[in-house]
């Protein structure tokens, strides 16, 4: 995330409205506490005009009431939390370029019902807040639509060993299974799947998590064929994502990743209110009220975005299959689900 902000900053020459953008870097270490003192830090101290950030959902959450009081601008790239931009947790200095746990994974659970022949699935994922919410949506959507879940399964995180858990899939009757993964987990998991010969016999789907790109090189071919959902995938055509491929892979020798485009739309938010605030950052609501404005003037390499009311991002989700293309296992996007927003998820967990 932090390598395409800085790409599309260094893109605009680290200036906008004539003025010049200083970026200032400190590490939450997924740690709550840290995260606030960080923040205060960079606030109080450091007098930023805007953040952006963190990366764990958990430190965003301890976030919240601190940006919320100060009325300091927040662009979230990465949490997928759902509570952070529905009432009452919502805030309207708090913005979100990444779509929520739930618009992802409800969606996916529909879609396999509407164009795949699977009508019972196992599920599999790792046993905390992100994981469980992410199956939970996939699970509400695909009932909802007609689907059974005939097995659960929940791993630790940081499962050294999947193999206690694979063995609990042999004999139980299913089309395909689940699976929400992410790190390491996600790349001794899918090892794991092929090893105990359940790829050949139990198609394997899940969030775009368990096959990122960047997790693809570790996995190799036993990653081929399984499906994700997901916001972006480099491998999308258009000439503003072929673009962004371009010089991410010119100044970082990768593609980028979901990830990468995430930091990469923030910048490109940053930029385009400065540009209409002629640089002029002081007035934080001003700020603000650029940012929300700026969502239909920047040209993010996934393709055009909104706000909604509560300034979660609007965003199209992209079902993929990991192909080799040349020498490359990439996602190669295989259906596309238009304008996902995150009140199409509410009627499963927002009460």
């Amino acid at each position: 995330a932090t390598k395409g902000l800085e790409l599309y900053l260094a893109k605009i020459g680290f200036k906008a409205g004539g003025r010049e953008i200083q970026l200032l870097k400190e590490d939450e270490e997924a740690t709550p506490d840290v995260g606030l003192t960080k923040t205060r830090k960079l606030v109080e101290r450091d007098r930023v005009d805007a953040l952006v950030g963190p990366v764990h959902a958990g430190v965003a959450m301890a976030m919240r009431d601190y940006v919320h009081g100060q009325g300091i601008p927040l662009i979230l790239p990465v949490p997928g939390i759902s509570p952070l931009t529905a009432p009452p947790k919502a805030s309207p200095w708090i913005f979100r370029v990444t779509e929520t746990n739930d618009m992802s994974n409800y969606s996916l659970g529909t879609w396999v019902v509407k164009k795949t022949p699977y009508r019972k699935l196992a599920v599999m994922a790792s046993d905390f807040v992100a994981g469980r919410h992410s199956a939970g949506a996939f699970m509400a959507a695909f009932r909802a639509a007609g689907g059974e879940v005939v097995k659960e399964i929940y791993p630790p995180v940081n499962t050294p060993d999947f193999a206690p858990f694979l063995t609990q899939l042999s004999g139980v009757e299913a089309d395909a299974v689940y699976a929400w993964f992410a790190g390491a987990d996600a790349i001794r998991f899918v090892k794991g799947y092929k090893e105990y010969g359940l790829a050949g016999k139990l198609p394997l789907m899940g969030y775009n998590s368990l096959v990122d790109d960047i997790l693809l090189p570790a996995m190799g071919d036993t990653a081929l064929g399984i499906l994700s959902v997901g916001h972006y995938s480099a491998t999308l055509d258009s000439p503003e994502n072929r673009a962004f491929v371009r010089d991410y892979e010119a100044k970082y020798n990768a593609w980028p990743t979901r990830y990468s485009e995430q930091g990469y739309v923030s910048a490109q938010l940053i930029g385009a209110a400065l540009e209409a605030l002629k640089g002029e950052a002081g007035d934080r609501g001003k700020l603000r009220d650029a940012i929300r404005s700026a969502v239909t003037k920047i040209h993010p390499p996934r393709g055009p975005i909104q706000f909604d009311r509560y300034q979660q991002v609007i965003t199209h989700q992209y079902i993929m299959r990991v192909e080799r293309q040349g020498n490359r296992l990439v996602n190669a996007i295989v259906d596309r689900i238009p304008n996902v927003t995150q009140e199409d998820t509410w009627k499963w967990w927002y009460k």
